[in-house]
């Protein structure tokens, strides 16, 4: 899954996406028959500057005066065509691997793409981690040829 645009994904919104996906898919397809890999890491603060909400607050605050606000929470900076969430499976699973993507494009403030690649042999599968993009390993399936892949 990677973002259209360039945005700003909190880690509660990370957090979000891997219980969504990761729930699911442990539940039905056991924890030894797929990957999960979020890639990017929160480590940008963001702060926000609260402002005061009651009767004669406007005597006690100042405003935008000295506005650099409180840590908040950390987020990861996105670039547009950055990959989110990787998932490695079966292509057995895959429609229900791409509907759990679908839920998770939803979490995201940005368009999402969904990517299918497949992989040449499961044996990548059974590595400690996925490999990086790797032309000679992997090719991208066209939307078309899905129903041919299906075996």
């Amino acid at each position: 899954m990677k973002v259209n645009s360039q945005i700003q994904i909190s880690s509660n919104t990370l957090e979000a996406i891997r219980i969504t996906v990761n729930g699911v898919l442990q539940r039905k397809l056991g924890r030894q028959n797929y990957r999960l890999r979020i890639r990017p890491k929160p480590f940008q603060k963001y702060r926000e500057n609260r402002m005061l909400a009651f009767a004669g607050a406007d005597r006690v605050q100042s405003g935008m005066r000295n506005s650099f606000g409180r840590s908040t929470g950390v987020c990861a900076r996105v670039r547009a065509g950055q990959i989110v969430l990787e998932v490695g499976a079966y292509l057995r699973d895959l429609p229900l691997v791409r509907d759990r993507l679908r839920v998770a494009r939803m979490k995201i403030s940005s368009s999402c793409q969904t990517v299918i690649l497949k992989y040449k042999t499961p044996e990548f599968l059974k590595k400690s981690g996925l490999p990086l993009y790797d032309a000679k390993k992997r090719r991208e399936i066209p939307i078309y040829e899905l129903e041919l892949a299906k075996t």
